[in-house]
């Protein structure tokens, strides 16, 4: 089985000057011809995204006590209240911690209520953008002549797409997993947290906002190698890149691309066997079409 996804990119002409383990050398290029001629991809951090609930999840209530510990609890609770040795202790070693903390809080005049279950999870907002930061995305569609992605993502169709194919030999084709588009952000479980599920990772990188759907993605998700596996690089302060060079199929060029850019690819795709297409605008409809030029 194969599957055949594209890649918006505007022409990214500031220079790159930085150790590339596959190259096993420093290089200076344009970024874009890093991705586009040399095939590497830097997967991105989420974030940095343009959508603010990008990879954001919830929780149930019962999560919280799966990954809160007592002494995160007793802490929250000591920014707010003074409290009593004995009250410190009931948080620490109580079997209930619900109740516990209920009976804590009674006695400085609150309850345990939904506001105070929203002051827990903003205790854990730097836990959040460190899960966040713990992968790394690559954004891919199903669709190469989206109105609106050519304006949002290649700078007002004066850059390129990318079409990529992948089969079930490639080694990223297990990682590749289709958005899920919802009104509801995910709400992490305490099964999820205690079992250790290993879709809560996907749940939650690739779950966003319906008014999204149009985009129609898939993204390819790797683990931010720089600080979970800092192993795996061969240069210490190298950035982990994905190999997507014998991927690359065709390029796609902006219906405003300029007259350089264009020749370049051209060229490129002529030197190395990659169809190249023109996007057109459409006489009559409000809508692009590809002609093939290479």
């Amino acid at each position: 089985m194969r599957r055949t996804l594209f890649r918006y990119r505007a022409f990214n002409t500031e220079k790159l000057n930085d150790y590339s383990y596959i190259h096993q050398r420093i290089i200076n290029i344009e970024k874009w011809k890093f991705e586009a001629f040399e095939g590497l991809v830097y997967p991105s951090s989420p974030l940095y995204f343009n959508d603010p609930y990008d990879c954001e999840f919830c929780f149930q209530a019962d999560a919280l006590e799966g990954i809160l510990d007592r002494e995160t609890y007793l802490h929250l609770l000591e920014n707010r209240f003074s409290l009593k040795k004995e009250e410190k202790n009931r948080i620490l070693y109580s079997d209930n911690i619900e109740k516990a903390m209920q009976t804590v809080l009674q006695a400085h005049g609150g309850k345990l209520s939904n506001s105070w279950m929203n002051i827990l999870e903003s205790g854990l907002s730097g836990c959040l953008d460190k899960i966040k930061d713990a992968v790394r995305v690559v954004c891919l569609s199903e669709v190469y002549d989206s109105m609106l992605m050519w304006s949002h993502y290649a700078k007002d169709h004066t850059g390129y797409c990318i079409e990529y194919e992948f089969d079930e030999k490639d080694m990223f084709y297990n990682h590749l997993h289709q958005v899920v588009y919802t009104k509801d952000r995910y709400a992490v479980s305490k099964t999820d947290v205690l079992e250790g599920n290993k879709d809560f990772l996907y749940k939650t990188t690739c779950r966003k906002s319906d008014v999204w759907s149009y985009e129609k993605e898939w993204r390819i998700i790797t683990a931010n190698f720089n600080k979970v596996m800092p192993q795996k690089l061969k240069y210490p302060n190298g950035k982990y890149v994905l190999d997507l060079k014998d991927n690359i199929k065709a390029f796609y060029l902006g219906a405003k691309i300029s007259d350089d850019f264009k020749y370049e690819m051209i060229q490129f795709g002529e030197r190395n066997g990659i169809s190249v297409y023109q996007m057109m605008l459409s006489s009559k409809t409000y809508e692009l079409q590809a002609k093939k030029i290479v």
